[in-house]
């Protein structure tokens, strides 16, 4: 659980773990060969004065290898820094370039191979004689999401993962649709800027099949990226801390048709544009490997995600698998989760002093980075260091009350369904009209109506959900978005656990989307956004299939509201909005029931909730 420090300081702290006895040697650049001749390149750090062969802990990235090597050892431990880290506490670890990254041949198909290249790899690593045959895997995003491909190889060596935020790795399991950032049907509109900084499927470099040593001879003269920036480049200065985009970065995810916004942006060569025009079931995802109900795994887990991450969800739906379904009674047996009360990322970073977004939560220090290392003591080296007894399955931070709680089961023992019910006088619009939030049913039915104008989306990602807990008070005083609040409670209620949204919704166009967002009130005003469900109502049927919206109609609509945990105080109150756009999270529909990949014309959507 959480580690305070005694006799703290001023300021805030966080858990720091000390670096290992060791010192670190690292080999660069060996290329390890996949099974259709091409060569990965990977990076070796080594702990000096250790005998016998060792456990490998391996981080394979679509994000430059040579990271790590350039980061400061000295520093606290950290996402850059942890190849010294693990390396100075007697582990090789490797991290390893993907399949046309950088220094590794072939051609880069986003989040395809990689369970080949994994295994592979594996391979590699069982036949050498300074490897003692146990591997695990460690990183945070796509390196994370290939951890969940890796477990599909079933390999014996794959002894431990952490895959940290890695919803990138999923598909349909558990009945949820997150294809590398679609959700609801739709994708994530900041996919281009990804696709624009990291996504790029062109690298220079020098002549194939050069030997390690004729490569290592010439490979500082190059620099095989393209130079496209960083992602720093697109926010704008003045307005940190809070993530707001430069006006060339906003007009750019304005454009229509989407699939152009890469040749707006001067992209390199990517996958946007297959991202951005297949449908969530098109055959076209299929060769990512992603996790569905029916996919084998074999691998002892320890997932790691924040409530804030866009695929926290996935995270509990992985587990739930790998417990479930795993191939062996020792994978099944070995899964934990720990969930960050920040955002994608940035798990570890909580400190005595943790600030949520915008949202004070208090002291969350947790020893994320002596967690890992007990994990793979545990698992690689066979140290009997009590980890699967001393550690609780499931740990998780609680904002409200500020704490650190756990739990042997998910979901959560003695939770209990609560319906929330809509109700209003008619002008629910904005945080100032009438909407109410009751916990028993209205005595009349009624509805609201406003009009979603794809010209003027809602736009703002400053105050997203995927980044943090922000103040959502001027966001609700747009006229397209609908408020219902409870009267102050009475007493505490907490919330932790998957959440849903039933709504009758009726509209005047073949197509249009909803979005439901819960915040915590406080009794200032402050109103704080915890977590959203998105849905393209085209798809309320299923994501197999389209059926249009029949206008005038009242159709049932239920929307997958992900997971949270909040704790809402004595005097704060529930809050739920409703609109039908969130720019740049989601990208636009364009309300005429064509194809929103490629086409520029839209028309304003007319929506009305029915409620009662």
């Amino acid at each position: 659980m959480s580690n305070p420090i005694d006799s703290p300081p001023a300021g805030p702290l966080r858990v720091e773990f000390p670096k290992g006895p060791h010192t670190v040697r690292v080999e660069r650049s060996h290329f390890v060969p996949m099974r259709d001749g091409i060569r990965l390149s990977t990076d070796l750090y080594f702990p000096e004065g250790v005998d016998g062969p060792l456990p490998v802990i391996l981080e394979r990235t679509p994000y430059d290898k040579s990271t790590h090597r350039k980061a400061d050892p000295s520093l606290p431990v950290n996402r850059m820094n942890k190849a010294w880290y693990f390396a100075s506490h007697g582990f090789v670890f490797a991290v390893q370039d993907q399949r046309g990254k950088f220094e590794s041949e072939g051609d880069y198909l986003v989040l395809h191979h990689d369970v080949e290249d994994a295994a592979d790899t594996l391979d590699w690593f069982s036949s050498q004689p300074w490897c003692n045959g146990k591997v695990g895997m460690i990183g945070i995003s796509i390196p994370g999401a290939v951890q969940i491909k890796a477990a599909q190889a079933l390999h014996p060596a794959l002894a431990a993962i952490v895959p940290q935020a890695a919803a990138t790795g999923h598909g349909t399991a558990g009945g949820t649709m997150a294809r590398f950032w679609l959700r609801g049907g739709v994708q994530n509109l900041t996919l281009p800027l990804w696709c624009h900084f990291s996504g790029s499927r062109l690298f220079y470099r020098p002549s194939k099949r050069l030997s390690r040593e004729e490569f290592l001879a010439t490979a500082d003269l190059f620099d095989p990226a393209p130079k496209v920036g960083t992602y720093a480049d697109m926010l704008d200065p003045a307005a940190l801390p809070r993530m707001q985009l430069k006006p060339q970065y906003r007009d750019a995810l304005m454009t229509l048709p989407i699939v152009d916004i890469c040749k707006v942006l001067g992209s390199p060569p990517s996958d946007w544009e297959d991202m951005a025009t297949r449908a969530p079931m098109d055959p076209w995802w299929d060769g990512g490997n992603y996790l569905d109900d029916d996919t084998r795994v074999d691998a002892p887990a320890l997932h790691v995600n924040a409530w804030h991450d866009y695929g926290v969800n996935e995270t509990f739906l992985q587990y739930q698998h790998f417990r479930t379904k795993a191939e062996s009674p020792l994978s099944r047996e070995n899964q934990f989760v720990i969930i960050s009360p920040l955002a994608h990322g940035t798990a570890e970073e909580v400190s005595s002093e943790t600030i949520d977004g915008e949202r004070p939560v208090g002291d969350a220090r947790f020893d994320f980075w002596g967690t890992y290392l007990r994990w793979f003591e545990y698992r690689l080296k066979g140290m009997d260091n009590g980890f699967p007894g001393k550690t609780p399955r499931i740990q998780y931070f609680v904002p409200g009350l500020n704490v650190w709680k756990s739990s042997q089961e998910w979901p959560i023992p003695g939770t209990q369904r609560r319906r929330l019910y809509l109700s209003s006088g008619g002008a629910a619009n904005t945080r100032l009209g009438d909407g109410k939030l009751l916990f028993e049913p209205a005595d009349s039915t009624g509805s609201d109506s406003y009009v979603y104008d794809p010209a003027d989306p809602v736009f703002d990602m400053s105050r997203s959900v995927q980044l943090g807990s922000f103040d959502l008070r001027e966001l609700e005083m747009r006229e397209d978005i609908l408020v219902y609040t409870t009267a102050p409670l009475e007493r505490g209620l907490e919330i932790t656990g998957s959440m849903r949204a039933f709504l009758h919704v009726s509209t005047d166009v073949p197509d249009t989307d909803l979005t439901v967002k819960i915040v915590d009130v406080y009794p200032d005003g402050r109103a704080f956004g915890l977590q959203e469900g998105y849905l393209r109502l085209r798809y309320r049927e299923g994501f197999d299939r389209e059926v249009m919206m029949e206008p005038g109609r009242v159709h049932e609509v239920e929307i997958d509201m992900l997971v949270y945990a909040n704790h809402f105080l004595p005097g704060h109150c529930i809050r739920i909005e409703i609109t039908s756009s969130n720019m740049p999270n989601y990208a636009r529909n364009l309300n005429t029931g064509g194809d929103n990949g490629r086409d520029s014309h839209f028309r304003k959507a007319g929506v009305t909730i029915h409620h009662g």
